[in-house]
């Protein structure tokens, strides 16, 4: 069975959506680290990584997976600038002790530099959390799409709008995957909050490759 027919099954899907992306109840971030061990994926990518947070949680629910941890580590132009410098180095040190205990290789350096050294079709996920403005976000998905392998997964987070931050994600992702004809393409969780439903504050999309 091929990933998006695994993904239809499992929760239940109907096709063709008459509404895109499709919400998937009841499910969040975590929960999709652990479909990737139920793919069997071996080999990933976490892009914005901060102290680690996620990358556990990925490396925790995918024993011996692979996963490169790419991070800038430092702000630049309006990215990060809210943030001193020994904060950031402190992330660094946080994700290298994090991480340690597992297969992951930590990568110092801005998307675009990175992404040209990884060969297409590579990985089998890819998760994306770096600089949210609607440009960035359209230049990492769309380069870092090319590095997953067909039947992998592109995902990524903050699917959500805020006021206080020039947040692009939702604007960027509807116009890729019109423009790619990606169809279908998820959203984990309901847009509403239901109680007793798992529902990730900043709720994470994917698609399969």
């Amino acid at each position: 069975m091929n990933t998006l027919q695994y993904i239809l099954n499992k929760f239940q899907i109907q096709q063709p959506s008459e509404k895109l992306p499709i919400e998937i109840p009841n499910f969040g971030r975590n929960q999709m680290a652990e479909l990737f061990c139920e793919l069997n994926f071996k080999v990933g990518l976490e892009l914005g990584v901060e102290s680690g947070a996620f990358s556990n949680i990925i490396c925790k629910a995918n024993p011996g997976v692979k996963l490169y941890c790419v991070d800038a580590w430092v702000s630049y132009g309006e990215y990060r600038h809210y943030v001193s410098q020994e904060t950031i180095d402190a992330f660094y040190e946080n994700a290298k002790k994090t991480l340690a205990p597992y297969n992951t290789k930590l990568i110092k350096g801005l998307s675009m530099d990175v992404v040209e050294t990884f060969v297409d079709e590579s990985l089998d996920f890819v998760f994306i959390d770096g600089n949210h403005t609607y440009d960035f976000v359209t230049q990492d998905v769309t380069e870092w799409s090319k590095k997953v392998r067909p039947g992998g997964i592109v995902s990524g987070h903050d699917y959500i709008r805020k006021a206080s931050q020039n947040n692009g994600v939702i604007e960027a992702l509807r116009d890729f995957t019109e423009l790619n004809k990606i169809d279908p393409w998820f959203v984990l969780g309901r847009k509403e909050t239901i109680p007793g439903e798992i529902r990730d504050k900043s709720r994470t999309w994917m698609y399969v490759k």
